[in-house]
C-alpha cells in the first residue's frame, strides 16, 4: 500500500506564489493525511478561506489536484455551464472548484484566485489591489 496522494509541487509552488502576493494571506495546513486526499493548503484572509489547495486521487492512484474558490452567483453559474475543469464542489454553493492540469491556465487561475479573495477581503485591502 502507497503513501497519501500529494499535490504535485510544482502546483503548490504556483498556487502559493498567486495567493501569497495578495495583501495580509495567510496560509494553513490541514495535515490529516488519508489514502484517497492530500494534506489541505488554505489560504485565508482574516482566517476566512479564499482558496483552497488539495489533491484527490484518480482510480489509478494518480493525484488529481483541485482548487477550490470563493465566487458570486452569475461567475459561478458561467463557469459551471464551460464544465471541464470546472466544478461545483461539496463546500457549498458561493464555490466552484478548478481541476488542475498540464491545460491549466495559470492566468484564468490567477484571475479567479483574485475574485475569490475580493469576495472575503475587507474594502480596504481590496482598494489595494485597484
Amino acid at each position: 500500500m502507497s503513501g497519501p496522494v500529494e499535490v504535485p509541487e510544482v502546483i503548490v509552488e504556483r498556487v502559493r506564489t498567486l495567493c501569497l502576493a495578495l495583501p495580509e494571506v495567510t496560509v494553513r495546513i490541514d495535515e490529516s493525511l488519508t489514502r484517497s486526499r492530500s494534506t489541505a493548503q488554505s489560504f485565508d484572509i482574516r482566517r476566512r478561506s479564499f482558496c483552497l489547495l488539495v489533491a484527490a486521487e484518480d482510480p489509478t492512484g494518480k493525484p488529481v489536484p483541485l482548487l477550490v474558490l470563493r465566487a458570486d452567483p452569475e461567475e459561478r453559474e458561467a463557469l459551471l455551464s464551460i464544465g471541464r475543469p470546472f466544478f461545483a464542489p461539496r463546500a457549498g454553493r458561493d464555490r466552484i472548484g478548478v481541476l488542475l492540469t498540464d491545460d491549466t491556465d495559470w492566468e484564468e487561475v490567477r484571475q479567479l484566485v483574485t475574485e475569490s479573495y475580493r469576495v472575503l477581503a475587507p474594502k480596504k485591502l481590496t482598494a489595494l489591489l485597484d
